[in-house]
């Protein structure tokens, strides 16, 4: 049982860390979902491709730059409205894979490769596992023992102070990005070199539930790690009361999404009151 909910919650601890670097550099990363899902398809894409899980995980990391580098381009150099570019990321990755399947596969959307190569498991634990610890052990040094994290945090709460010591922070809201779209595409390697297949949708609402993590988590690392917990939990719980709860597959399947929405309107809720009492 930990071990499922440690495997089900690694992509959403990498999605929700790689939000985190946004959030904590002044960007709200609307885009989570479309970068998880592009990291998923080209995972398996090239996998299948090439029969090699490793050059998989390399094109999703190049994938979720590119996602990234596109947001960048629209929000920065654009000056477009950084919400509506995420919202239209999101739309266009999925419009995206349905062309290129089409193209290659002749279908909207499904990748089944027939043979690709299995992940490495140290220690009983696959690779993601180990890639969602190891990450959040070097953010919490990062973000509390560096001087880079120091501008990473203060790029979000006090830009006019980089700007006084020389430090561009939208340079720094750019790399943050950048680095949101690498754990993104490795969140969506994740979800789909474990299945061995890709199907539209397949990210199903992972960008959004680790957006909510970030809040739930009061944007910190361990309240964050714990958030993605709580949801791999709810999945899991979720997952194992089809059999025997005779309600419909869907409603049972849709209770990990109830509990995001709870969570995103007790966070609201509680920041209210905190502001209130200011």
């Amino acid at each position: 049982m930990i071990l499922n909910i440690l495997s089900s919650a690694s992509p959403l601890i990498l999605a929700a860390l790689g939000g985190l670097l946004t959030e904590r550099a002044g960007i709200l990363n609307i885009a989570l979902e479309g970068m998880i899902l592009s990291g998923a398809f080209t995972a398996l894409l090239v996998g299948g491709l090439s029969g090699s899980p490793v050059l998989g995980i390399l094109a999703a990391l190049l994938a979720g730059i590119l996602v990234a580098a596109v947001f960048n381009f629209s929000s920065f150099t654009l000056k477009g409205n950084p919400f509506i570019c995420g919202l239209g990321i999101n739309i266009l990755v999925p419009a995206l894979i349905a062309s290129i399947t089409q193209k290659l596969y002749g279908n909207q959307g499904i990748i089944r490769p027939l043979q690709i190569g299995s992940l490495p498991r140290p220690a009983g634990l696959d690779m993601f596992v180990w890639a969602a610890l190891a990450t959040i052990l070097v953010l919490m040094i990062l973000f509390y023992r560096t001087r880079q994290g120091l501008i990473i945090r203060s790029c979000g709460d006090h830009p006019d102070l980089l700007i006084s010591r020389g430090i561009s922070p939208l340079r720094v809201k750019k790399n943050m990005l950048l680095l949101s779209g690498i754990l993104c595409g490795l969140s969506g390697a994740a979800l789909s070199l474990r299945l061995g297949v890709f199907v539209p949708g397949m990210s199903a609402g992972k960008g959004w539930i680790a957006l909510v993590a970030i809040y739930l988590g009061y944007r910190k690392i361990p309240g964050i790690a714990l958030a993605c917990l709580f949801f791999a939990l709810a999945e899991w719980g979720a997952n194992r009361a089809q059999g025997f709860l005779g309600l419909p597959p869907s409603l049972i399947l849709s209770f990990p999404y109830f509990l995001t929405l709870a969570g995103l309107l007790f966070f609201s809720i509680r920041r209210n009151r905190q502001n209130i009492s200011k």
